[in-house]
């Protein structure tokens, strides 16, 4: 299982910090259109709002469909090799999240798949959870879930008693 960021739709408060973080981490590459890109967009509805991201799929649907190999299972996340890239849009219809976009630069190598990359280049981490003034972002690790699911699963068989 590759490591993604959870987030807890009942702590976030719809501010878009995150977003604008993530845009100033990734500023040296942008879309046609402007400078401000940021891989991660906040959804708000009615009652709640919420970042939505690449989750880092385990057997991930865009990898699976990417004809050149431009998108790779890594060990920690779902990898671009962005020199392989043709443009197919393969990888956009199959993410279920809806959180790819092929993006055109000039030049060689001129586009690529861009997407959540958990700031992997920086050793502070994602810039988003960094920032989050409430709190609703957290970078997890397989290991982190395990342990998680395996606690739920405890409290579910073993629910405290009140009396």
């Amino acid at each position: 299982m590759s490591d993604f960021i959870q987030v807890q739709a009942n702590l976030c408060i719809g501010c878009r910090t995150c977003e604008i973080a993530c845009a100033q981490a990734h500023d040296g590459e942008t879309r046609p259109g402007g400078p401000f890109y940021p891989r991660l967009k906040v959804v708000k509805r009615e009652e709640v709002s919420a970042p939505v991201m690449c989750h880092q799929c385990e057997n991930a649907p865009c990898v699976a469909v990417c004809p050149t190999g431009a998108l790779i299972q890594g060990k920690q996340s779902v990898e671009i090799e962005g020199a392989l890239c043709i443009g197919c849009s393969g990888c956009v219809v199959a993410c279920p999240f809806g959180v790819i976009e092929i993006v055109g630069h000039p030049g060689p190598g001129g586009i690529q798949p861009v997407k959540c990359d958990l700031c992997c280049a920086s050793e502070s981490g994602p810039a988003c959870v960094a920032v989050c003034p409430t709190a609703a972002l957290e970078k997890v690790t397989a290991g982190e879930v395990a342990q998680k699911a395996t606690a739920r699963r405890r409290t579910t068989a073993f629910p405290k008693r009140g009396g």
